[in-house]
């Protein structure tokens, strides 16, 4: 009669008899480990990690079923069951458990694969069942934290305003984001595979895919702007950018990139364009010169009408100086220096110049203004016109001017000499008042007259650049006392008052200054006919010294302030009538201070009186 132990391979606490190494062994194994013995799956042996798996309870000859827990109804020990009937290993997956796994007090959840495989005897029967559990809490977790991210992923593609796709070698879409779908209004599987193809618009499909076939060879930025077909109806356009990706191991996997919605970029440069071709046709039928340059002062637009008056290559490879190699030698630094300082400055400017066309020059009147465009400065855009006619017309005028204004002078000389001896003859004589009234009077005039004329003759010579400075130092007080006396005497209805100040010597033409002096003076008593005083103030800076005139009369609008020094312009007065003179006195002074490296300006209020100033560099004595 055989044994127990030769009967079923097992006797009473047969494992426990085994080596004590391999016992301890399977104790301290990383995984869960049972031996179940017989139909009943009585616990002949359990590791410490299957005793938490079964919360800690002592399971050493006890069916299985008193300490596990089986959240599937039962489904697990009929598992147990049919192994132990049929001698098939049966596996159960990412099965969880919640345990005190660091016998700290706190409960955390595992989660273990599991492995049932019958245990034979001997002869080859059936007469147990080994359980072993591998914990793959990583692996489930690692998972759970893929999926939670495959979903944040998705949040992100499909909360974003862009197209989002991923292509692979061939061009077929693996990928595309609900910002397409909503494009479209058609199904995700649609678009994989070539089917995103079909709402491109017919007419830039084979663009779309020749830069996708070039880039993809060349394993470049794939970039491309093409329309979409949406599902209302309407055509969009999108800008699709792609970028190479490669696997870990450095393989070429394809393309990820975006598409974003640039229609209205799109109707913007088409409206740019639009308002260009505009501006190009009003300009080319413009009869004007019209150009344009960046910021780099080189010439960007010329219209046809420089076609005819010059040669565009050469215009347009001027390095942007306003077209210097066809100036006038002689107008040619003038030019680009005054263009440079304005350009520089952001400044307007207006400049007349020559220029070659054909074989012979050409005056220009040439105005620039900055181009501006959002608070940031672009370069500039302006016109010129040929005035060549328009100066020949002036220098008639200037020659007659002058002409006349020399055969004037003689006889007005002379009439002002014998109206001085009729003076010198009379002056005695108390029976003859209406005479003597009469020859002031008419020397008076003759005063007014000889300023004119020396105010065209000025004119003049400023025009044709014959105005001659004999400068040399002088006291400042001097002349503004002797020439306020002269026109004091003159002036029976104003007072002059001048304030006493210290002496400012200057180096300038004496005679010159005072001229300025008088046609401030006569000016100021002009425009103030109500008003019984003119003041003349001197002040001075470091390096300057300024005069000041001060009247009280009609004042000047601040639009007419910035014309008043313009050559011919006047002010009006009450009801609309125009003072006598010829608007030249002002411009002749600021001519004159100019040349003095000076300044003239104004400053003034309608109705409330008008102080003219002009300044001087002062003189330093050397030591």
């Amino acid at each position: 009669m055989l044994s127990e132990t030769e009967e079923t391979g097992f006797s009473a606490g047969s494992f426990y008899q085994s080596d004590n190494q391999l016992r301890q062994a399977f104790m301290q194994a990383p995984g869960a480990l049972a031996i179940l013995r017989g139909p009943e799956s009585l616990c002949e042996f359990n590791n410490l990690l299957f005793q938490k798996i079964c919360g800690g309870r002592d399971l050493l000859n006890k069916p299985l079923r008193q300490a596990w827990h089986d959240p599937e109804g039962g489904e697990w020990f009929r598992m147990l069951e049919e192994v132990y009937k049929t001698g098939e290993t049966a596996h159960t997956y990412e099965y969880a458990v919640t345990a005190d796994w660091d016998s700290d007090g706190n409960l955390s959840e595992r989660f273990f694969d599991f492995a049932c495989s019958p245990h034979r005897s001997a002869g080859n029967d059936i007469d147990g069942l080994i359980l072993f559990g591998h914990d793959v809490t990583v692996k489930v977790q690692a998972r759970q934290q893929f999926a939670e991210q495959q979903l944040l992923f998705k949040d992100i593609t499909d909360a974003a305003a862009t197209a989002l796709w991923t292509v692979d070698t061939k061009g077929d879409i693996i990928f595309v984001n609900q910002t397409w779908i909503d494009w479209t209004g058609e199904p995700y599987d649609v678009h994989l595979g070539r089917g995103w193809i079909e709402f491109v618009v017919p007419q830039d499909r084979e663009q779309v895919i020749n830069n996708f076939r070039r880039d993809v060879n060349l394993k470049s930025q794939y970039q491309v702007d093409f329309r979409v077909l949406r599902k209302d109806g309407c055509t969009q356009w999108v800008a699709a950018t792609g970028k190479p990706r490669y696997l870990s191991n450095g393989e070429f996997a394809g393309y990820v990139g975006s598409c974003m919605d640039i229609t209205e970029r799109k109707k913007s440069e088409q409206m740019l364009r639009d308002s260009e071709e505009r501006f190009r046709n009003i300009a080319d039928s413009a009869p004007v010169l019209i150009w344009m340059t960046g910021v780099d002062k080189r010439t960007t637009f010329l219209n046809k009408n420089w076609t005819q008056f010059a040669n565009v290559a050469e215009l347009l490879s001027d390095n942007g100086h306003l077209q210097s190699s066809l100036m006038h030698p002689n107008d040619k630094e003038m030019v680009i220096t005054s263009y440079n300082q304005a350009f520089d400055n952001r400044e307007e400017f207006y400049l007349e110049y020559r220029m070659k066309s054909g074989e012979d020059f050409r005056w220009i009147g040439m105005k620039g203004v900055p181009r501006i465009n959002a608070g940031v400065f672009e370069g500039y855009i302006g016109s010129g016109m040929d005035i060549t006619d328009m100066k020949e017309h002036e220098q008639v005028k200037n020659d007659f001017i002058g002409m006349a204004s020399h055969e004037l002078k003689t006889p007005i000389t002379s009439i002002k000499a014998y109206i001085q001896l009729l003076l010198s003859i009379y002056k005695d004589r108390s029976e003859d008042e209406f005479l003597l009234k009469s020859l002031n009077t008419v020397n008076k005039q003759i005063n007014k007259l000889t300023r004119l004329i020396t105010d065209l003759l000025d004119v003049s010579k400023m025009e044709s650049g014959r105005l001659s400075l004999n400068c040399e130092p002088f006291v400042l007080n001097d002349v503004l006392n002797e020439t306020i006396e002269e026109v004091q005497h003159t002036a029976t209805h104003h007072d002059i008052v001048f304030t006493p100040a210290p002496s400012y010597t200057v180096n300038a033409d004496r005679d010159r200054i005072a001229q300025v002096v008088t046609n401030f003076l006569t000016n100021a008593i002009k425009y103030s006919p109500e008003s019984d005083r003119i003041d003349v103030k001197v002040s001075a800076t470091e390096h300057e010294v300024k005069i000041a005139v001060q009247d009280y009369g009609i004042g000047i609008n601040p639009e007419e302030q910035a014309k008043i020094f313009n050559r011919f312009y006047r002010v009006e007065g009450k009801n609309e009538q125009t003072f006598s003179g010829f608007g030249i006195g002002l411009y002749v002074a600021a001519e004159i201070i100019k040349r003095h490296s000076g300044h003239v300006w104004v400053q003034s209020e309608k109705s409330n009186g008008s102080a003219f100033y002009f300044s001087l560099p002062l003189y330093r004595y050397e030591a």
